[in-house]
C-alpha cells in the first residue's frame, strides 16, 4: 500500500510541474513528499519545519477520524513504521485535511497509479 501511495503521490505532483506549483492542491500535498524520503523527513523533523508539523498533524487528524476514512488504515501503519506517528500541531484546517484525506483516498483507489 506504501508503495502504491508513494508511485502515486509523485505522478499527481508530476501533473502540476512546471507551471502550476501554485496550485492549492499542490501546495496542500508537498509535506507529504517527507512522508516518502527518510532523509528529508529527518532533516525536517530536527528543524521542525512547516510541512514536518503539516504531515504530522495529518496523521494525527487521520488517526483520530479512522472510523471515517477506514481505508487509510494501512497507509498509516506503513508510516508509523517509518517513525511517523502524527502530532496535534494545529497548524491543518479541516478544509486543507478534508482536501489531504480527498486525496490520498484516490491515491488508495489507484487514481494516480500508472
Amino acid at each position: 500500500m506504501y508503495r502504491i501511495v508513494c508511485e502515486s503521490y509523485k505522478n499527481y505532483m508530476t501533473d502540476f510541474l512546471p507551471d502550476n506549483t501554485d496550485s492549492y492542491r499542490y501546495k496542500i500535498m508537498l509535506p507529504f513528499r517527507l512522508a516518502f524520503d527518510a532523509l528529508l523527513y529527518k532533516e525536517e523533523k530536527n528543524k521542525n519545519s512547516s510541512d514536518y508539523q503539516k504531515l504530522e498533524h495529518f496523521v494525527y487528524l487521520a488517526k483520530k477520524n479512522i472510523d471515517k476514512y477506514p481505508n487509510i488504515k494501512s497507509f498509516l501503519w506503513s508510516l508509523e513504521s517509518r517513525g511517523i506517528y502524527g502530532v496535534n500541531y494545529g497548524v491543518l484546517s479541516e478544509e486543507e485535511f478534508n482536501e489531504q484525506i480527498k486525496i490520498i483516498n484516490m491515491f488508495l483507489k489507484l487514481a494516480y497509479w500508472y
